[in-house]
């Protein structure tokens, strides 16, 4: 089989592209409107772009072309928070998925708990087995939609020790991260083994 994009609907690019695209972590994002309301969202198109300085990119789509709130807060204010997705989270996360207007709080809604931020002003959440606080890199406008490509620039990190090898490193079999598939399907990090590269 083979598909020419230019010749195929957008919705059947759309439904293949993410069954290929996999699997995809989610980057589930808290930020602070001007208002001073909080929002938390999860995104599944999201990747690390640079380690010197850390930096992760977010795609957010646009809904009926408006910046979706994630979106607006983080270009208004220029700070947010990116929390690595447990399964033990994954039914909570999904609540937070809901379209919902900018004053609602999705962390009252979802029935999660808010922890303070170090540096930044949106809130972290308490039960994240990691979270990244972080300030807008850059803003830039993709795709024929457009969407929105947010790069953000990571200034601290917060991880529970428990997660944590023998060495002081992340450990991925404690971490239990969820990972996105195609349409409602997901994934855990159940089995991993070691390639060593050539030198």
């Amino acid at each position: 089989m083979e598909i020419n994009i230019a010749e195929t609907e957008q919705k059947e690019i759309t439904s293949f592209f993410y069954r290929i695209l996999i699997p995809r972590p989610i980057a589930w994002v808290s930020t602070k409107s001007k208002a001073g309301i909080d929002n938390l969202a999860p995104f599944s198109f999201y990747g690390g772009v640079s380690a010197n300085p850390p930096i992760v990119s977010l795609g957010i789509g646009r809904r009926a072309g408006k910046h979706k709130d994630t979106s607006q807060n983080l270009i208004d204010t220029g700070e947010c928070v990116i929390h690595l997705t447990s399964v033990e989270l994954s039914e909570k996360m999904i609540k937070t998925s809901a379209e919902l207007p900018p004053e609602d709080d999705e962390f009252e809604i979802a029935g999660l708990e808010k922890a303070k931020s170090t540096d930044v002003k949106p809130p972290r959440l308490r039960d994240a087995r990691v979270a990244l606080e972080g300030k807008l890199y850059r803003h830039l406008e993709v795709g024929n939609g457009p969407g929105d490509m947010l790069l953000v620039e990571i200034i601290r990190i917060h991880i529970d020790d428990g997660m944590l090898d023998e060495r002081g490193r992340p450990d991925s079999s404690k971490l239990d991260t969820l990972a996105r598939l195609g349409g409602r399907q997901y994934a855990s990090l159940t089995e991993a083994w070691e390639i060593i590269r050539p030198d």
